[in-house]
């Protein structure tokens, strides 16, 4: 049991600090790479076993001011899943509610750094990686203005009715171990269609920009891929798509602020991303955006 509490002081317990915040932050970054959240439990397998260190809060603040510092990043925790309903007039969840709720025990990297050094800094990206970025952005809007969560099965549907790009397609089964079918929406029956759809979302999933979630229940699940579903599996996923919705996850948060997902949706839609517009898409995402 990890104990909160402060550590005692002392040179050596300030060492053994420094030396588990130095592995928290590659470790905070080998989660990044890989489109992963931070997790609790694992930071306390891979971090603190065998430090000597029990003050985990301590060791988080501390790795986050060290990738602060050399990398303008720092560590966020990611919040509980929950549907916001606000008026015109409403105002974003204060520190003493956020405070309240329940903590997911899971945390994110994100940018410190302003959105015109951070996109300087940015590697470029292939096409392939901007293909799939793109369509995130797109399968992200739709659920940004529904109030940030969208039934499983309507979520397939608007896939399917976009028809995911090749480059999804390849990539869902390339991150499948090779073994998932590399289908394509041109010229495909219905069913192909809805199989490319699901392999779509399920790429999406895995790779950290979704989170599938149980509308009866508030814990978030872990999306499960069958590559070598037969026709009966694939009936069965679709009737258990009413008991989940999508939300958006990790990636998505690390790399979209709502500002910026409401400029994208500006851009889609051919209108100007004014005062009155965000405050259109803050109803529809069921916060307050603030643009400043």
């Amino acid at each position: 049991m990890l104990h909160e509490g402060p550590e005692p002081p002392g040179t050596d317990a300030n060492d053994g600090i420094a030396r588990a915040a130095s592995d928290l932050a590659r470790y905070a970054l080998a989660c990044n790479a890989a489109g992963k959240p931070i997790r609790r439990e694992g930071i306390r397998d891979a971090v603190m076993a065998g430090s000597g260190v029990r003050n985990m809060k301590q060791v988080l603040d501390r790795a986050s001011q060290l990738l602060e510092q050399t990398l303008g990043l720092k560590i966020v925790a990611l919040p509980p899943h929950e549907k916001t309903l606000l008026g015109d007039d409403a105002q974003p969840p204060t520190a003493a509610s956020s405070a309240a709720a329940k903590t997911t025990n899971k945390w994110v990297l994100a940018s410190t750094l302003p959105d015109d050094a951070r996109s300087r800094l940015e590697p470029a990206q292939s096409s392939t990686d901007r293909a799939i970025t793109g369509f995130a952005a797109v399968v992200l809007s739709l659920i940004f203005v529904s109030n940030m969560s969208v039934p499983a099965e309507q979520l397939v549907l608007y896939v399917r009715k976009m028809g995911p790009p090749s480059c999804v397609l390849l990539s869902a089964a390339d991150s499948s171990n090779g073994s998932g079918r590399r289908a394509s929406s041109d010229g495909a029956t219905d069913a192909q269609m809805e199989s490319a759809a699901r392999e779509a979302i399920d790429y999406l999933a895995r790779a950290g920009f979704l989170d599938k979630v149980s509308i009866h229940a508030p814990s978030r699940i872990d999306t499960v891929v069958d590559t070598q579903a037969t026709q009966q599996q694939q009936h069965q996923d679709a009737a258990n798509d009413s008991a989940f919705e999508y939300t958006w996850g990790p990636q998505a948060k690390i790399r979209f602020a709502p500002l910026d997902m409401a400029r994208f949706v500006a851009a889609m839609t051919g209108k100007e991303c004014s005062a009155d517009f965000v405050k259109a898409i803050s109803r529809a995402y069921g916060r307050s955006i603030a643009t400043s």
